[in-house]
């Protein structure tokens, strides 16, 4: 049922590689997936469309990128190399951490993801990011979720405007927009998913303030996280204190020795990736209470038992 499974990444970075052998092996009736394999792949694609890829060093860097992920994610991670390093290998045991883990790989392979069942996969990764946003937020703190597409479960309802003058509200600010301002058919939430302010006991202004964005885009993330920013929405909502910026991605955002990839491109956001998300819901004991995802349990070799 998945897409483009012999799409492979279109670039280098070991996350990306790792990320694709890992669902590879996810969907595999034999719960693996080989150097061998992954040879047979660059073949097949230098016959069908004329251009490969370097399968040896490929494997070599993700192998050791595994490797990595199964020292950080410890029992969270349900792969496993094989001692001839040759496989990556589905040891998957069905414990609510791996299962987290397992969410979070699909939703950072949204690409391969049927397109009728992307809105449902971002929707559990939003609420997955709601609840940990949750337990990141001071005592007594006032916690919203603002996303698009929530209907009557939105505590925000109308157009883009409207929605934007309740936020000024509650953060008791006077907004400094217009109506005309918006594009009168947008009902979106304009970048802002998640909101968190705590009332500090009075009704005066000034109050520690957070928003947050989530996104699944394996690029999509270099301006994203800045959707939610003070620097986009400061000027419209002049609150007495700028904000914390959050933004919320399911890719294990980093180089093989720990460090942030792509450090460059991460602007003024507290960039909350896949390892943090695991350890987060770890350290808050959350794992047993996210949302569950029908589609994991579709294409996981679990179907082959």
């Amino acid at each position: 049922m998945l897409e483009a499974l012999e799409s492979v990444p279109g670039s280098t970075a070991p996350l990306l590689w790792t990320d694709y052998v890992e669902l590879r092996a996810l969907i595999h009736p034999d719960r693996c997936f080989s150097r061998g394999d992954l040879s047979g792949l660059e073949r097949r694609m230098r016959d069908t469309r004329g251009q490969g890829f370097a399968a040896e060093s490929r494997w070599r860097d993700l192998i050791n990128f595994a490797g990595v992920r199964r020292h950080e994610f410890g029992d969270s991670y349900p792969f496993a190399v094989s001692d001839d390093e040759d496989t990556l290998e589905l040891r998957n045991d069905g414990t609510p951490k791996q299962t987290t883990y397992l969410h979070l790989l699909l939703a950072a392979l949204m690409r391969h993801i049927p397109g009728n069942r992307r809105t449902d996969l971002a929707r559990n990764f939003e609420e997955t990011c709601f609840a940990i946003f949750t337990k990141l937020m001071p005592d007594g703190a006032e916690i919203r979720a603002t996303w698009a597409n929530a209907g009557n479960n939105a505590l925000y309802q109308g157009t883009l405007y409207q929605k934007m003058c309740q936020v000024a509200a509650d953060l008791r600010c006077t907004a400094n927009f217009k109506e005309r301002d918006f594009i009168r058919s947008d009902s979106g939430d304009g970048g802002i998913d998640l909101i968190s302010w705590h009332p500090m006991a009075d009704e005066r202004k000034g109050m520690p303030i957070s928003f947050a964005q989530c996104g699944c885009s394996k690029s999509d993330w270099r301006f994203k996280q800045l959707e939610a920013s003070p620097a986009k929405h400061y000027h419209h909502l002049p609150v007495m204190h700028p904000w914390a910026c959050y933004y919320f991605l399911p890719l294990d955002l980093r180089h093989p020795d720990g460090d942030w990839a792509h450090e460059n491109d991460i602007g003024q956001a507290i960039i909350v990736d896949r390892l943090r998300l695991v350890r987060l819901a770890t350290q808050y004991a959350l794992h047993e209470s996210l949302p569950a995802l029908p589609l994991l349990s579709e294409v996981s070799v679990l179907n082959y038992a």
